[in-house]
């Protein structure tokens, strides 16, 4: 064979095998891109069989049109105004209009193996998912005077081969402002990270916004700065979803120029706990008159755990101070726990709660359905053994500093107990230590005897307010005389101090006993033959 003819075969030879190496990548592309999409579309069904079991939104329409390189996911989602009936009182008309609305969103799938190639993104993924929202011109205008031409959100989804993946949110900064209304909003943007494992199994949330302002020179503003939310959770043996959760913000900022009325409803508070009926005497009323708040160093953490079938939860609440018209409070500490709590009735309890219908159910009876529920599945959370704990509650006012520390624990309670109340107190074992400014007790005392006290101006001689102030303070006094005569708390520097057990069916204060109300009645009935109180005689 000569040289040339060598030479041309040796080249078709080598043309043939590049070209079959190319069918053949090119045919492993294809199968792994047909491949990556049909597991793709498994997550993504999965991801919205979660959607569609939130409360919040009815399916309006949903289609998945998959194809062998990418494919294409829309769905449209209405509010569930039946589940929002019974509250549509209390929103304003304006987002009560909200609700009417459609929120229409496409995801549009690449492929893997490489699914961010054209973007010049080499990370192997099975899936690449970007989300568009769908708008109204109306909607779409109004966005553009805040982010211009950026899109007002952007979210990205990128699905893993082991079934989990990233799912990252960022909304973009934008500052906006009206020079003749005074009003100016300037938002530094949010950014959201969620990792996830195949069936959500284990998934871990990092997000933070490092500011908002917004401003109106009739109103006021408020600025938020410096905020953080780290979490990370997993599904317990019990059941139980296990981990913790941290929220931070460096500083917030109001300045109101306006007085708010309000009204804190605790008599019915006392009665959906107790089912007990208090007066209104007991709800503070008042209003927020134009004052300048800035709060700084709060954060927020609770930690859940298990032993066995049992749950143990931490929260921890705190704040480095708290300016309140040029009063300073803090620092805030508060630190509780929940431990020994059965995971397996916890379980079973927010199932049932689950279940309850919630769509154009009235609140009232929403709440006794609640109660019911909890009555019927959480008993046995009281039967072994839970114990509730105040490790630490401080706080510094101007008068002085409040301190709580104590716990609370039920041991060997049994059902039997719980239709008995003197047998279910004897299985209470609780502790509790209180200090407390004078001044701060004075003023609570004031401020409910003046929302008790109706002053009658129309009267020949009415009341003052210094008078009603000066008659709470003087009961308060005169009380706490009795109080301290008696060793129940002592008075020192300004603080009061009392520590008080229950234990075995007897409460000490300040180590000194008292006699529970039964107690009292007892000791007062006369005697038998032989000594013992008539009640206790036996024929």
């Amino acid at each position: 064979m000569s040289l040339p003819s060598f030479s041309l075969n040796f080249a078709a030879r080598r043309v043939r095998l590049i070209a079959a190496i190319v069918a053949g990548l090119a045919l492993a592309w294809g199968g792994s891109a047909y491949w990556a999409g049909l597991q793709a579309e498994k997550t993504l069904d999965e991801q919205y069989r979660l959607l569609t079991g939130l409360p919040f939104f009815v399916v309006k329409s949903h289609s998945y049109d998959r194809g062998w390189f990418s494919s294409t996911e829309t769905t449209e989602l209405t509010f569930n105004k039946k589940l929002f009936a019974p509250y549509m009182g209390m929103l304003p008309e304006q987002a009560a209009g909200w609700l009417d609305s459609t929120v229409r969103y496409t995801n549009t799938v690449e492929h893997g193996p490489l699914p961010g190639l054209r973007d010049f993104d080499f990370r192997p993924a099975r899936a690449l998912v970007k989300t568009e929202f769908a708008m109204s011109d109306a909607t779409r205008k109004t966005l553009e005077k805040f982010f211009g031409d950026q899109p007002p959100v952007t979210v990205t989804n990128r699905l893993n081969f082991s079934g989990g993946g990233t799912l990252a949110i960022r909304i973009p900064r934008f500052d906006y402002e009206e020079t003749l209304s005074g009003v100016k909003v300037a938002w530094q943007g949010l950014d959201t990270t969620v990792q996830y494992d195949a069936g959500y199994a284990h998934y871990a949330v990092d997000a933070s916004m490092p500011g908002l302002l917004v401003k109106a020179a009739t109103k006021g503003e408020v600025q938020l700065r410096g905020l953080s939310y780290v979490s990370d959770h997993r599904p317990g043996t019990s059941g139980v979803t296990l981990g913790s959760s941290e929220l931070k913000v460096s500083r917030i900022e109001l300045d109101s120029k306006e007085s708010l009325p309000y009204e804190i409803k605790l008599n019915e508070l006392v009665y959906l706990l107790t089912r007990l009926r208090v007066g209104e005497f007991i709800n503070p009323v008042g209003e927020i008159r134009p004052s300048r708040v800035d709060l700084d160093g709060l954060a927020y953490q609770i930690v859940t755990s298990e032993q066995d079938d049992f749950v143990n939860t931490r929260g921890k609440l705190s704040f480095a101070s708290l300016d309140l018209n040029q009063k300073r409070y803090g620092p805030m500490r508060l630190d509780v726990s929940a431990n020994h709590l059965h995971g397996p009735t916890l379980v079973s309890l927010d199932k049932a709660l689950s279940a309850i219908p919630v769509e154009g159910v009235e609140p009232a009876q929403l709440r006794e359905q609640y109660l019911e529920t909890v009555k019927a599945k959480g008993l046995p959370l009281l039967t072994n053994n839970p114990k509730i704990l105040v490790n630490d509650f401080y706080l510094k006012l101007p008068a002085g500093d409040v301190k709580v520390q104590g716990d609370l624990a039920l041991t060997g309670l049994t059902d039997a107990d719980l239709q008995t109340p003197t047998a279910f107190l004897k299985k209470v074992d609780a502790r509790l230590e209180v200090e407390v400014p004078k001044q701060t007790l004075e003023d609570l005392v004031v401020a409910q005897a003046r929302n008790l006290f109706v002053v009658d101006q129309t009267a020949e001689d009415p009341p003052s307010l210094d008078e009603i102030d000066d008659l709470a303070k003087n009961l308060l006094a005169s009380q706490l005389d009795v109080w301290q005569e008696a060793r129940y708390l002592t008075l020192s520097q300004g603080q009061v101090k009392t520590r008080m057990s229950w234990q075995q069916g007897k409460i000490r204060v300040n180590d000194q006993p008292v006699s529970l109300p039964w107690e009292e009645e007892t000791a007062h009935e006369p005697a038998g033959p032989d000594g013992a109180p008539a009640g206790n005689v036996t024929h």
